[in-house]
C-alpha cells in the first residue's frame, strides 16, 4: 500500500492533470475539482490502509517475540532444573 501511495503521488500530474486557466469555464473548473477529489478520496484510502497494515504487522511481531520469549524462559529453566538434578545426582555416587 505504501508503494501504491508513491505511485500516486508520482502519477499526480498525469492522473488530475493541468490547473485549468483562470478565466476557466464552469464545465472545466468542475471536471478538474472532481479529479483532484477523486485524487485525494484515492490518496486517503491507500495511506490510511498502509497505516493500519503496519500496524498489523507490528501486532503480530510483538506476539511471535513474546510467543519466543516464553519459549526461551521455559527452555532455560528446563536447562538449570536438568543442570542441578545432574550435579545433585554427581555428589551421591561415590568417586572411584
Amino acid at each position: 500500500m505504501l508503494l501504491a501511495t508513491l505511485m500516486l503521488l508520482l502519477e499526480r500530474p498525469i492522473i488530475v492533470g493541468p490547473l485549468p486557466h483562470r478565466p476557466a469555464k464552469r464545465k472545466e473548473a468542475l471536471a478538474y475539482s472532481k479529479r483532484a477529489l477523486a485524487f485525494t478520496g484515492m490518496l486517503l484510502v491507500t495511506l490510511t490502509s498502509a497505516g493500519v497494515g503496519s500496524i498489523v504487522l507490528v501486532r503480530r511481531a510483538k506476539a511471535e517475540y513474546q510467543r519466543q520469549s516464553i519459549e526461551n524462559m521455559q527452555a532455560l529453566i528446563q536447562g538449570t532444573i536438568e543442570d542441578h538434578k545432574s550435579k545433585s545426582g554427581d555428589k551421591d555416587e561415590p568417586s572411584v
